[in-house]
């Protein structure tokens, strides 16, 4: 497509009949294992989520500037969150700030779709430009800078354009880091993509101390929310512990609906598992060592507990081995084959080896950060970059 092809889009909020399209439009590629019908009832479900209520998501299209409510619009994605008081929230420290850490808007990207008739056109690469001028605070990115050859920039909609950072996990590479806010600005920047993986049948020592590490409080979805509520606090005081100098560090947090949104996703499918999983976190009798998880028992693949939180007092290798256990039960018990972990702190991965993990870079799901501040990419710091986030 050339500029004056593209200038003749916008992006805008889809109508209802635009949102049912975008998602029916997904469902060969991502409605796996589900009729039309349960896929987009699923979607549909997700929309009642509580990261997801009060207008805190928001499906987008990149449509012709004359006929904004087509259904013929050439691709769409997601934005979690909208409004000021519902915002999905973040932590930002910064060298320079005297006030210590500072809690920020942000927002999670998702469900980034170009239907195949679309593709290689540009469409996507373009909407995804455009979405940082409806995202962005508007003081790191004003208006006066939108570049001229794509025409108008994007209508603004009420409680936007005030995110410090975005975020968005990628199954396409890199390909999102040339997606910038102008020809010759950085899109979203691949950062953190280490995967620590357990065979759970070949691992035998973690397996068979399963029930003996101790006392240990089992978390259903209640325990799950007030563990949050909790760590949340905790994760606001490492990042005070954090020194900086000339750069930031920045992290979501996992409540108000955002780590829970991991395993309510697939709520259909854990539903039609012999004895649907009720416990998706534990915690030490101290609170002090902790993790939670989701279990994804879709097939084809290989099912999967994937921890999405974890946090282990000192000292760390016998607490992380202990918590380990507990992990393995629960996937002992729910015929689970894989346990794996992102991004594990340094002090843990070094313990992993000896316990019979392996770690890779994975190429799937790559957590990519957009920084909105005067920083550099360089100079910034994505702190618990764990899978809780992820949406």
């Amino acid at each position: 497509m050339t500029s004056d092809d593209l200038s003749a889009l916008s992006l805008f909020p889809a109508t209802p009949d635009q949102i049912t399209e975008a998602r029916r439009r997904t469902h060969l590629e991502w409605g796996k294992g589900l009729t039309l019908e349960e896929h987009l009832t699923r979607d549909a479900n997700q929309d009642q989520f509580e990261g997801s209520l009060d207008g805190r998501l928001i499906i987008w299209v990149l449509a012709p500037r004359n006929d904004p409510q087509t259904l013929n619009f050439k691709c769409a994605c997601e934005t979690y969150v909208r409004q000021r008081l519902f915002k999905r929230i973040g932590l930002v420290a910064n060298a320079h700030n005297k006030n210590g850490v500072e809690t920020v808007p942000c927002y999670g990207i998702a469900s980034v779709f170009t239907p195949p008739e679309n593709r290689g056109k540009g469409f996507a690469r373009h909407m995804m430009r455009l979405l940082h001028w409806v995202i962005a605070d508007e003081a790191l990115l004003p208006l006066a800078l939108f570049p001229a050859a794509w025409g108008a920039p994007p209508p603004v909609v009420p409680g936007t354009r005030d995110g410090r950072f975005s975020a968005l996990w990628s199954d396409v590479g890199e390909f999102y880091a040339a997606c910038g806010p102008s020809p010759y600005q950085k899109g979203w920047v691949v950062r953190g993509t280490a995967t620590t993986l357990w065979e759970v049948d070949a691992s035998t020592s973690l397996v068979s101390a399963a029930s003996s590490s101790g006392d240990w409080t089992w978390l259903d979805n209640a325990g799950l929310l007030k563990l949050w509520e909790e760590d949340a606090g905790e994760i606001r005081l490492a990042m005070e512990k954090v020194p900086l100098s000339g750069g930031a560090s920045f992290t979501y947090l996992p409540t108000r609906g955002v780590a829970s949104f991991q395993h309510r996703r697939l709520d259909l499918f854990l539903q039609r598992m012999p004895s649907p999983p009720q416990t998706w976190g534990v915690s030490s009798a101290s609170k002090s060592t902790y993790a939670t998880w989701v279990i994804d028992p879709r097939k084809p693949a290989t099912s999967t507990l994937t921890v999405t939180r974890i946090h282990v007092a000192d000292p760390v290798d016998q607490s992380f081995k202990d918590l380990l256990c507990k992990i393995f039960e629960i996937a002992k018990k729910h015929d689970v084959k894989r346990v794996e972990i992102w991004n594990l702190a340094a002090e843990l991965q070094r313990l992993t080896e000896e316990l019979g993990a392996k770690t890779f870079s994975r190429e799937e799901h790559l957590p990519a950060f957009k920084w909105y501040g005067p920083e550099s990419e360089e100079a910034v710091t994505w702190a618990f970059n764990e899978r809780f986030c992820w949406c």
